[in-house]
C-alpha cells in the first residue's frame, strides 16, 4: 500500500461512473470500484428493460460531455408533459404531443432504460479510465493519517485522498464513514412494468393522481419497429396492501384494471409485462461530506418517485461536486474540506428541498378533505393559465440552473 491515490470511487453505476468520467475531462484519474460484473452489450440490448429513467435536459447535458450519451444505443425522447387529477378539473401542460419522434434539442428530456444507460456508461469508463475495476466488493473502510483506507474482498488494500460514495440507497461508504440518516417510510409500493396501449403515446409523458395514488405512463422504445409508439412504462404508487393485490392478478386481469384506472386515457390496455414492486422510503444522509469523502446519488440522497428527479439530482450531485474539486486543483488544492463543505452547501439545500416538496405532494394528493381538493385543483389551473408559472417549473426540473456557474454550464440555457 505504497501509493496514495488522489480520488477513489465506489460504485460504478450512473452517478458513479458520470463523476468519474467528468474528472477525467478534467485530467483527474479516479479509481473506480464496481461491483457490477462486465456487461454483456448483445444481452442487454436484446433484453427489454420494463423500467425507464427519466432524464433531464441537464443530465443529457452533461451525459454527453462525458461521451456517455453518443453511445446509449435505445432511448425515447418526450417533447410533451401532461399532469391532471381524476377527482378534478385541474390539469397542466407542459410542451406539445408529437406523432413523430422529435429531436433531443427540441424535446423536454428522453426516456432510457437503466440497462442500457449502465451499458454506456461502462463502455465509456472502459475507454476513458486507467483504473476501472468490475466485480469488486469492499469489504472495510477506516480513516488514515493520509484519507481513507479500503479494504477489498480479495485482501487487497487500497488508500486515497478522497473516498467518493456513490454506492447506492444501501451505501457501505456512508454506514462505514459513520454518516446517520433520515429515513422517511411512506408505507407505499412502487408497481412497475410495461404496458403496449392501443393509442400512440405521441411522445408525452403522462401523471394522473387517482385516489389509490399517482400514476404515470412514461413513453419507452420499442424493439419491434412496428410497435414503436405505442409502449410504455408504468410507475404506480400505491399502499402496500393495493401493490400486493394488483401483483397477484393475472396479466388480462391487470390490463382492465389499468384500462379503467387511466381513464382510457389512451385506450384499453393491450399487452404487460411481469410487475415489479419496490418499496417507498425517502432518506437523507445527514451530512454529505466528512474529511476526505463525499457522497453523491443515493447514497446520499433517495427521494420519492413522484416526479422522476432522483436520478437527476443524482447527475447533478456528480457535476457540482466534480466542479468544484477541479476548481481547487486548478489553484494547487485538493479535496481541501472547504472544497468538500462547498459541494455540500450547494447540493444538500436544493435536494432536501426536492425531497420534502415531493413528500408534501404525494400527501396532498391523498387527501379527500374538500377544501384540500379545491386548493389542489386551483392551483393546478393557475400554473396552467400562467406562462410564468410553467416556466418556472420547467426551470427547476430541467436542472440546467443548478449547472449554470459550473465548467458544465450548458451554452444557450436560461
Amino acid at each position: 500500500m505504497s501509493e496514495i491515490l488522489d480520488v477513489v470511487i465506489v460504485g460504478g453505476g450512473l452517478v458513479g461512473g458520470l463523476t468519474a468520467l467528468l474528472l477525467a475531462e478534467g485530467g483527474v484519474q479516479a479509481t473506480v470500484l464496481d461491483v457490477a460484473p462486465v456487461l454483456d452489450a448483445k444481452q442487454v440490448l436484446a433484453q427489454p428493460n420494463p423500467r425507464v429513467l427519466a432524464l433531464s435536459q441537464a443530465t443529457l447535458h452533461l451525459l454527453e460531455t462525458a461521451g456517455v450519451w453518443q453511445k446509449v444505443q435505445r432511448h425515447m425522447p418526450y417533447s410533451g408533459m401532461q399532469v391532471w387529477n381524476t377527482d378534478g378539473y385541474g390539469e397542466i401542460n407542459f410542451g406539445q404531443p408529437s406523432l413523430q419522434t422529435p429531436a433531443l434539442q427540441q424535446s423536454l428530456g428522453a426516456m432510457v432504460e437503466p440497462s442500457i444507460l449502465n451499458l454506456a456508461i461502462q463502455q465509456r469508463m472502459f475507454e476513458q479510465l486507467q483504473d476501472y475495476r468490475t466485480t469488486v466488493k469492499v469489504v472495510a473502510i477506516e480513516q488514515t493519517v493520509a484519507g481513507w483506507g479500503l479494504t477489498l474482498a480479495d485482501g487487497q488494500r487500497l488508500e486515497t485522498k478522497l473516498l467518493i460514495g456513490a454506492d447506492g440507497a444501501q451505501s457501505f461508504v456512508r454506514e462505514q464513514a459513520m454518516i446517520d440518516l433520515d429515513v422517511l417510510d411512506y408505507h407505499q409500493a412502487g408497481l412497475s412494468c410495461a404496458i403496449r396501449t392501443a393509442k400512440p403515446h405521441q411522445h408525452v409523458a403522462r401523471q394522473i393522481f387517482l385516489a389509490t395514488g399517482p400514476l404515470a405512463y412514461l413513453p419507452m422504445a420499442s424493439l419491434d419497429i412496428a410497435q414503436n409508439g405505442y409502449w410504455q412504462s408504468i410507475v404506480w404508487t400505491l399502499a402496500d396492501d393495493y401493490a400486493d393485490e394488483y401483483c397477484q392478478l393475472n396479466d388480462a386481469e391487470f390490463c382492465q384494471l389499468l384500462s379503467r384506472e387511466s381513464q382510457y386515457m389512451l385506450g384499453e390496455v393491450l399487452e404487460v409485462s411481469p410487475r415489479a414492486k419496490f418499496p417507498l422510503k425517502a432518506r437523507a444522509a445527514k451530512h454529505y461530506v466528512r474529511a476526505g469523502l463525499a457522497l453523491v446519488g443515493d447514497a446520499a440522497h433517495v427521494i420519492h418517485p413522484l416526479a422522476g428527479q432522483g436520478v437527476n439530482i443524482g447527475c447533478l450531485d456528480a457535476a457540482v461536486l466534480s466542479d468544484v474539486l477541479l476548481h481547487d486543483l486548478g489553484r494547487g488544492v485538493w479535496a481541501h474540506e472547504q472544497t468538500l463543505k462547498r459541494y455540500e452547501h450547494r447540493r444538500k439545500g436544493q435536494n432536501d428541498a426536492m425531497m420534502h416538496g415531493m413528500s408534501a405532494i404525494g400527501w396532498l394528493e391523498k387527501q379527500a378533505f374538500f377544501p384540500l381538493i379545491w386548493a389542489r385543483n386551483l392551483g393546478l389551473q393557475q400554473v396552467e393559465k400562467h406562462q410564468v408559472f410553467k416556466d418556472t417549473f420547467m426551470a427547476n426540473a430541467n436542472g440546467l440552473s443548478a449547472i449554470a456557474d459550473t465548467r458544465y454550464a450548458k451554452v444557450g440555457a436560461l
